[in-house]
């Protein structure tokens, strides 16, 4: 998408699958941008005082989500690259809150490398149930990251952090 500028929060926000990359990215775009870097799964574990997956374990799945959109609807994000919790899709007024504050930047990752980068990283909280595969999720988001998305970045090439964050930089002045 050409001419995308940021708001009047200017903020930029990844969205994408757990192990996109968000969190690396966003570090080298935010350098890059000048601009702050805000991690949302840090205000989960902050808050909870526990891992995602400790959340998830003890809490259950509808607890993270209902936890995620009320703590994240109450942050005033401002001057940020904002790397989200790849669950952040499921809700409608957080979406809509995360569109008026700048570019919705969705990482496009195939989903084979994200299964191996998942595995490198495991145990890696999500918001899943147990019995729903890695898969599974993926084709059950793909679709609404597609939809929010006011930027896509192909990153079928496994370009490092900095790279795609260039391809970012280079994607909201065009």
């Amino acid at each position: 998408m050409s001419n995308v500028t940021t708001t009047q929060a200017n903020c930029v926000i990844l969205i994408g699958m757990p192990g996109a990359g968000k969190s690396s990215v966003g570090r080298y775009l935010a350098k890059a941008l000048k601009l702050a870097f805000h991690d949302t799964d840090d205000d989960l574990e902050c808050h909870e005082n526990a891992t995602l997956q400790t959340i998830m374990d003890t809490r259950g799945l509808d607890y993270f989500r209902a936890l995620e959109e009320s703590l994240l609807l109450g942050i005033d994000f401002q001057s940020e690259v904002i790397a989200t919790g790849g669950s952040v899709i499921y809700s409608q007024p957080l979406m809509t809150k995360l569109k008026t504050l700048g570019p919705l930047v969705f990482l496009d990752v195939p989903l084979m490398t994200l299964q191996e980068r998942v595995a490198q990283d495991a145990p890696r909280g999500m918001a899943k149930n147990q019995e729903t595969s890695y898969e599974e999720l993926y084709q059950q988001r793909y679709p609404f990251y597609q939809q929010w998305a006011d930027i896509t970045i192909d990153c079928s090439d496994s370009a490092k952090p900095e790279a795609i964050a260039d391809v970012i930089v280079r994607a909201l002045r065009d």
